[in-house]
């Protein structure tokens, strides 16, 4: 028999380290009932974002992106700022500080490192969003929140306001957790939020929603690579990013502050609209916003 991990350390290392919250799951593929990828591939509600239609089976199935995995361990990592910038130009909050694939992928070797000085035959492998895995759905199945409306994982303390990230590793837990209640009942706000309607039902039996990246202003600053944006989508002030439907949540009006901005970091975002193209790059390195390049900054501010 193997060893069994044992879930309360592991959730109390990953606190330890600096994480949120951190629970358990059996690595097994997705219920087809819960899936919904391919229905929202097939009324292309990926927009342009061809690598979505890559790798299929491995978002399906953890199992194939580590031979013999056997637990998924999700981590959240709140991201909610002391304050907001100023000004009419706006940029989503995730990305005011360090890039999180840099600052969560850290904290997840950590974890991996203590759990392999524990476990010496353990394997693992971290994932935090750029790999093709199911991040919101293992964080449900891990018990650290709900899909909400506006699809993103909605925690009781952190709101939506969270980064999501993986380990997937080759070892049996001795407990593991179960999916919360969904806690947005019948409120829509969200839906009633997004300025684009982009917010749309999903066509899974169980219901629930999906995001239209077409109507999305979320897509077209960041992943739309096309020299102008389309006419009739509303961007409210964003050049990077959207917060609409999450500024509305009850969840995130009182969810606990993570990330402390500095005057001097507020001051530098605000003043990207000013940047010539070297200013941008360093303002923008290590950070979210590195994501587009300086001229897609442009067209996202001369859009109206």
């Amino acid at each position: 028999m193997p060893m069994l991990l044992e879930a309360q350390w592991i959730k109390q290392t990953a606190l330890a380290l600096g994480l949120d919250a951190c629970g358990l799951a059996v690595a097994a593929p997705i219920p087809r009932s819960q899936w919904g990828l391919t229905e929202w591939l097939a009324d292309g509600r990926q927009a342009d974002m061809h690598y979505m239609e890559e790798h299929v089976p491995l978002r399906y199935d953890p199992t194939l992106l580590l031979p013999g995995a056997r637990t998924v361990i999700s981590v959240l990592l709140g991201y909610k700022p002391s304050s907001l910038m100023q000004g009419p130009v706006k940029i989503a909050q995730y990305a005011y500080g360090e890039d999180y694939h840099e600052r969560l992928k850290r904290l997840l070797y950590q974890l991996l490192s203590a759990l392999c000085a524990r476990y010496p035959d353990l394997q693992g492998r971290p994932f935090v969003d750029t790999a093709p895995i199911s991040d919101k759905y293992w964080a449900v199945q891990a018990g650290l929140g709900w899909r909400g409306k506006n699809t993103l994982l909605v925690n009781p303390l952190l709101g939506s306001y969270c980064y999501i990230g993986e380990l997937v590793v080759t070892l049996p837990a001795d407990t593991y957790d179960s999916p919360l209640p969904d806690g947005c009942g019948a409120c829509d706000r969200c839906l009633k939020a997004c300025p684009n309607q982009a917010i749309v039902a999903s066509p899974l039996p169980a219901g629930g929603t999906q995001i239209d990246a077409r109507r999305c202003a979320s897509y077209h600053t960041i992943e739309n690579r096309a020299d102008t944006l389309p006419s009739n989508i509303k961007l409210s002030g964003y050049a990077f990013g959207c917060d609409c439907c999450q500024l509305i949540c009850p969840y995130n009006q009182t969810a606990a502050v993570r990330y402390t901005l500095t005057d001097e970091r507020k001051a530098q975002l605000e003043a990207l609209p000013d940047a010539d193209p070297a200013a941008f790059r360093h303002a923008t390195k290590h950070s979210p916003l590195n994501r587009i390049k300086h001229p897609q900054w442009l067209r996202n501010l001369r859009h109206k």
